[in-house]
């Protein structure tokens, strides 16, 4: 039961209290989480998700109606091909859909593999905002 003054709003107060017990909890999770952790059991409270490094608009790009991707040529770093050699092999591949810059963008993780791939991966979420960027940095790595 809360008690509210006259003077108060009381949604305000009432909304106050939620966030308080939101914030107990989330610290009470977090304490349990700990002290699990230091015992050595890890029951994965929070596991990792993978956030995609492309932007929102990107991801959200869709195909043209028909249009089918195909399997690109895998780029590893440990290959003798070029990082030039393989923007320029994905461009070739990806035929009309390079002419869409966030297409472009949301397959180019398809050409990646082994090491590459998980330099892609480890890119900050949502940091990928033009194709210009994605592949000085990809030049840059590799």
């Amino acid at each position: 039961m809360i008690l509210v003054d006259r003077n108060n709003n009381a949604d305000e107060v009432v909304r106050n209290v939620q966030q308080q017990n939101i914030g107990a909890h989330n610290n009470i999770a977090k304490l349990v989480e700990n002290i699990m952790a230091q015992n050595g059991l890890n029951i994965g409270l929070h596991r990792p998700n993978f956030v995609s490094p492309l932007s929102e608009l990107v991801l959200q790009s869709e195909l043209p109606r028909g249009y089918k991707i195909f399997e690109f040529t895998k780029f590893a770093s440990d290959t003798s091909e070029s990082t030039v050699e393989h923007i320029a092999r994905y461009l070739t591949e990806a035929k009309d859909l390079a002419n869409d810059e966030n297409l472009r963008l949301k397959y180019f993780p398809n050409s990646l593999t082994n090491n590459a791939f998980t330099w892609f991966t480890t890119l900050t979420q949502y940091s990928i905002q033009s194709w210009a960027q994605l592949e000085r940095l990809f030049h840059e790595q590799f």
